[in-house]
């Protein structure tokens, strides 16, 4: 039976190991406020950024831009590169492997099709170098500092296999954050882009117009 200087013992290391647990919660959710502010705060820039650009694709000969060449994305022998962003970390609930099993998926569905990745993010990048996928890039450990050269780097390597004729499509799965407690994980078409967004960005931009000129 251990003696009253064992359980003493025992009772500061308890304490100990409380406030070090405290401490760690606090800085965690002290990280999380600044990230869910940064998040809100870019969001509406995203979007205005998003209807400019569909509206002056909306204007633009396809012809005139490579970006806007249109392509038969569902061809069965279309070249696809697929860019999957999870995090780094593990002991996230299921916001790494609802993203791995959905990338899993859109190769799936799309038999016959080449599909090449992309990876953003540890845990997504081991997942499927066990899977023996096709890997063009990875791009690990970059969210502690990420910037816009960060965003070029995954970027600028599609684009241009894009206009080069490589590959014929340039497709993103990632978590869209929703809440703290929520993400949905989100599919997005990049490259080409997608003339159904383009039209309804034209008909709002339309819209829009016409009830400014009729208030005039």
């Amino acid at each position: 039976m251990p003696s009253l200087i064992d359980i003493r013992r025992r009772i500061r290391a308890v304490k100990s190991t409380q406030q070090i647990t405290k401490a760690m919660k606090m800085v965690a959710a002290s990280r999380m406020r600044r990230a869910h502010e940064r998040i809100v705060n870019a969001r509406p820039f995203t979007k205005g950024m998003l209807r400019l650009m569909y509206s002056l694709a909306g204007r633009v000969d396809p012809s005139v831009h490579p970006l806007l060449a249109v392509r038969d994305v569902n061809a069965p022998d279309a070249r696809i590169l697929l860019i999957v962003v999870s995090g780094d970390k593990g002991l996230a609930g299921g916001f790494n492997s609802n993203v791995v099993k959905m990338a899993s998926h859109f190769v799936i569905d799309r038999p016959g099709r080449h599909v090449t990745f992309t990876i953003v993010g540890r845990k997504a990048r081991d997942f499927f170098r066990r899977r023996g996928v096709t890997i063009q890039a990875e791009h690990v450990g970059i969210f502690s500092h990420l910037s816009g050269k960060d965003a070029r780097a995954v970027t600028a390597p599609a684009i241009d296999a894009f206009v080069s004729g490589q590959i014929d499509a340039v497709y993103i799965v990632y978590n869209e954050f929703k809440s703290v407690m929520t993400q949905r994980v989100v599919v997005d078409q990049l490259l080409p882009i997608a003339r159904e967004e383009v039209d309804a960005a034209g008909r709002t931009v339309a819209s829009t117009s016409s009830r400014a000129i009729g208030r005039s």
